[in-house]
């Protein structure tokens, strides 16, 4: 026998006479009555890993294994061969170099071309401060898990051969961050010592000069020739700020500015 799941004390004789019953009594369509039957109401999933509910097959009175478009995941040898893609790869990349294949949008811009402009517009809307936070957690999730491993020096795809001065490597130090900058900034309570302002805050250096410390530094008065050497000189310059507490103050950028009336801050 039987019974409906819903109707106290209602049985059938028939599979079929009880699905009749669900469908004109209960409204209960025949997929979901065969989820509630006979999957325990736990909807099958397709297939590929993509964690997308499969559709009803109506003439097979069954799910479906995979999703439309989803069969390719699984079977499909280019995509499951590693080697295979890795070589493909590598051929785009020479064809690029020679000229062989051009991307379609170089050289154009949101004014001289209406798809680059409709395109940026689309990604724009698209790209919404929840987008935006998905990928930043997603992304820090990665690298703490080991599977995004961050890129420095000659491994980055924008390395062009060591180019950036002592200054710039410095203050790009997280270390000179975490240990000299930050400390001064939670003293100043995070405020411009001079007029108050929260933003942009800057970290002024009161009596040693940053180009003073780097002179100090170099050996025999000589820039290094070698980006090893300036990223030693760099680390030497780091650890300077943090072992002598070389002094600074918290300035915002129009304060820091006035301290320095001949350099480019904008």
């Amino acid at each position: 026998m039987y019974k409906c799941s819903k109707c106290e004390n209602v049985e059938f004789d028939k599979y079929t006479s009880l699905s009749r019953h669900m469908c004109l009594t209960h409204k209960l369509k025949s997929d979901q009555f065969y989820v509630d039957y006979h999957l325990n109401g736990a909807w099958p999933l397709c297939k590929c890993g993509c964690g997308e509910k499969v559709k009803w097959n109506a003439t097979d009175k069954k799910f479906r294994d995979l999703c439309q478009g989803h069969y390719s995941r699984i079977h499909n040898n280019w995509g499951s061969n590693p080697a295979a893609q890795l070589k493909s790869a590598e051929t785009r990349r020479k064809q690029y170099a020679n000229g062989e294949r051009i991307q379609w949008n170089v050289g154009l811009t949101v004014e001289t071309d209406s798809r680059v402009a409709e395109y940026g517009k689309g990604v724009s809307e698209a790209f919404t401060n929840v987008r935006r936070d998905e990928y930043r957690d997603r992304f820090n999730r990665l690298r703490n898990e080991g599977k995004i491993v961050p890129l420095h020096g000659p491994h980055h795809s924008q390395w062009k051969g060591g180019v950036s001065s002592i200054n710039v490597l410095v203050r790009a130090r997280v270390k000179l961050y975490k240990e000299w900058k930050y400390p001064i900034l939670i003293r100043d309570g995070f405020k411009c010592v001079q007029c108050g302002a929260t933003t942009p805050l800057h970290v002024h250096h009161d009596k040693e000069q940053m180009c003073e410390i780097i002179q100090k530094h170099l050996v025999d008065d000589m820039n290094p020739k070698t980006f090893e050497e300036k990223e030693m000189i760099a680390d030497a310059v780091v650890d300077y700020h943090i072992n002598n507490k070389v002094s600074g103050v918290t300035l915002c950028g129009r304060c820091h500015e006035e301290k320095h009336p001949s350099l480019n801050f904008g």
